[in-house]
């Protein structure tokens, strides 16, 4: 008995459906490397330690770093983990209250500033005691003064060092002031330790303060705050004293990037009214930050921004930060607002200064970041020399767990080689590959419309031929016998 005949639009359905089934099987397969960079071993070990370059993060296609890939020479896959920095937990930081005690009336011109307090030595404790009697409430202390003397709290031999104070104020709403200070370990001999500037602003998108005052490498005991326009200053309720304490641990420490202000690339984000005003800084990659720090190269500049980032040119800009930037000459001493804080995993970053503050000179800023970079640990195993394989937008991750690559990681670090990563370059015939299987993926709808459009119109026809055939004969029946 011969088959029947397909009719010609089941015969389209099956080749079109065909046609998606082998695209679909073709898109399984992950998208081919477009980049390899050669792997440098600058010191042999069972065990190589790689720091991953700002170059890395620029040409991988999944931010988390899961399309690396370490090949030997045959192209044999190499075993290697992800060794995060450990640069956030290098240092505990603490915070401490400090105690305020407000300036005598400022001594006229060469004289000797009187200290409000008295130190006292009792054996090997420090204490301090106000003059003339109990210290009275902070809120209460005169702002004529014309500044303030702050305690930072005793500090013993191999004790942690003081890095900045925070200070707290009840008023006004809006000031700049700028200040100098002195650092002194007996209320004796002082040495100066740098200005710099406070300040509020009040603006429809929210508040910007710098309460932050940066101390030197090896401040003392007591700081003596001097307000250069004690009218303008505010009213100081308290201050806090961020401490360091250094872990003794083999860490990887955050690596610093310098970078240029550059113009704004095009995205399917629309351009705002801020981007007028603001100065954009591309990192070349997706990388966490620690902070930033805007540093201008000569002059007088105050900069209140706000900070916002992105991770690609076609999101919107949302705010990571606030704060005010500055550099401050006076009398041949030069004072610098301390870095910002930007925890955020961003590759644009974008300063917006305030409204009622001047445009950003982009020829006189550049953009210091500090940035917690990965590094790679891989077993020297197969035929070197080696390459780091990126940019796959599909790829599985490639990264081990670190135990599995490194069964003995504490003992182990200390032995690690090194290696550096050389420049990338395109590979060829995988960014071919890589084009193919883009158009196919932009086929892949058109197709998938396709088989529908065939199904409806053969379910039409169907129905067409069956409507025009008409109701079916009824069986021949047989006569009675």
């Amino acid at each position: 008995m011969s088959r029947p005949e397909r009719p010609p639009f089941v015969r389209g359905a099956v080749l079109l459906a065909g046609a998606i089934v082998a695209a679909t099987v073709a898109r399984a397969e992950p998208a081919p490397y477009r980049y390899q960079a050669p792997i440098a071993i600058d010191a042999t070990a069972p065990f190589v330690q790689m720091p991953l370059p700002i170059a890395a993060y620029g040409h991988v296609e999944q931010d988390d770093l899961r399309d690396l890939r370490i090949v030997d020479a045959r192209g044999e896959r190499v075993p290697f983990a992800v060794l995060p920095s450990l640069a956030t937990v290098q240092l505990s930081e603490q915070v401490r209250e400090a105690s305020l005690y407000p300036l005598p009336a400022r001594p006229a011109a060469g004289g000797i500033w009187p200290s409000p307090v008295d130190v006292v030595v009792e054996g090997d404790r420090i204490s301090v005691r106000r003059r003339g009697g109990p210290a009275s409430s902070v809120a209460a202390a005169p702002r004529e003064s014309g500044g303030w003397l702050i305690d930072s709290g005793e500090i013993r031999r191999g004790d942690p060092l003081p890095k900045r104070l925070t200070l707290r104020w009840s008023g006004p709403a809006e000031f700049s002031v700028a200040y100098r200070i002195e650092t002194s370990d007996d209320l004796r001999q002082w040495r100066p330790a740098g200005s710099g500037q406070v300040m509020a602003l009040q603006s429809a998108s929210g508040a910007l303060t710098q309460p932050v005052v940066g101390l030197a490498e090896s401040p003392g005991r007591f700081i003596r705050l001097v307000w250069a326009e004690p009218g303008a200053a505010p009213a100081l309720t308290g201050a806090s004293v961020l401490v360091a304490e250094r872990q003794r641990v083999a860490v990887d420490s955050t690596r610093e990037l310098t970078v240029a202000p550059s113009p704004e690339p095009a995205g399917a984000a629309p351009p705002d009214a801020a981007a007028k005003r603001a100065l954009h800084f591309d990192l070349g990659g997706v990388v966490p930050l620690v902070d930033v720090d805007l540093r201008f190269d000569a002059g007088t500049h105050v900069a209140p921004v706000r900070v916002q980032g992105r991770a690609r040119a076609d999101q919107p800009w949302r705010e990571v930060a606030s704060g005010v930037f500055y550099r401050l000459e006076r009398g041949g001493e030069v004072g610098s607002a301390p870095a910002l804080a930007v925890p955020a995993v961003v590759r644009y970053l974008r300063l917006v200064p305030d409204e009622r503050a001047a445009s950003l000179d982009g020829v006189a800023a550049r953009l210091v970041v500090h940035a917690s970079l990965a590094s790679l640990v891989f077993a020297a195993q197969g035929e070197p020399p080696f390459r780091l394989l990126a940019g796959s937008r599909d790829a599985p991750a490639g990264a081990l767990p670190v135990s599995a690559v490194v069964p003995q990681l504490d003992s182990e670090r200390a032995r690690f080689g090194r290696a550096t990563l050389g420049a990338f370059a395109v590979d060829e015939a995988a960014a071919r590959a890589a084009e193919q299987a883009s158009r196919q993926a932009r086929l892949r709808p058109w197709l998938l419309w396709g088989v529908l459009l065939v199904g409806v119109a053969g379910l039409g026809a169907l129905v067409w031929r069956l409507a025009r055939s008409g109701p079916a004969a009824a069986p021949a029946q047989s006569p009675p016998t």
